[in-house]
């Protein structure tokens, strides 16, 4: 490793240590050994709470434990042929599963989407439409709420593949009521996308009220 990446990374090891707040009960769920475990607040949590899951992958460990620990409702959106060969498995057949065929979004049409960069972890990305993409539907998260009848979320989750920057800006811009967010942000790992991308986003979310209470990487 460089001199110039260990300075880059001491700086934003600093930045994130500014503005975490340690102040809320953190824990982790799902598989870890699939790099699918999720660290959240419980807090509030329980059989009436909404979850909204952008991103299905191979991997639903972290919706099928909330479903077992509060018994809520899971809204699983994800329009790549991974997500729609996982959630036709018999494990994902629950009653508080709801499976929503398309990309969760910064606004609504359609996006096309690359294959998969490694095929055996089977996360289609946001791309300008290579030989090999498909064409996919996508809605912003205000449209899904209101066509589920939903006026607020009390947890959301995004790993959506470089998506997540125009699907925060979306629900700060019309302040939608998200209590928690967690979310993979993907600079440095897909194409074009920079570090100070999260940074911003990060920024505007406390800026609109939300604390840092967890981060890794």
């Amino acid at each position: 490793m460089s001199f110039i990446k260990q300075f880059k990374d001491l700086r934003y090891r600093l930045f994130y240590g500014a503005l975490l707040r340690r102040n809320r009960k953190i824990i982790a769920l799902g598989n870890r050994e699939t790099c699918c475990a999720w660290n959240y607040c419980p807090d509030g949590l329980n059989s009436q709470s909404i979850v909204y899951s952008g991103g299905v992958g191979r991997d639903t460990s972290f919706e099928r434990g909330l479903v077992r620990q509060f018994g809520c409702s899971v809204v699983l959106i994800d329009p790549s042929p991974t997500g729609r060969e996982t959630m036709a498995l018999p494990e994902n057949r629950i009653p508080q599963f709801t499976f929503l065929p398309v990309a969760l979004s910064g606004g609504c049409g359609t996006l096309k989407l690359a294959p998969p960069k490694y095929p055996e972890e089977g996360s289609w990305f946001q791309d300008a439409g290579g030989a090999d993409a498909i064409e996919v539907p996508c809605e912003d998260l205000a449209t899904l709420m209101q066509k589920n009848g939903h006026q607020h979320i009390d947890l959301l989750k995004i790993d959506i593949e470089g998506a997540e920057y125009a699907v925060l800006d979306s629900l700060l811009a019309k302040r939608l009521p998200v209590s928690q967010v967690l979310v993979e942000f993907h600079h440095d790992i897909l194409p074009g996308i920079k570090r100070w991308k999260t940074v911003r986003a990060i920024l505007k979310l406390i800026a609109a009220g939300y604390q840092l209470v967890d981060q890794e990487g």
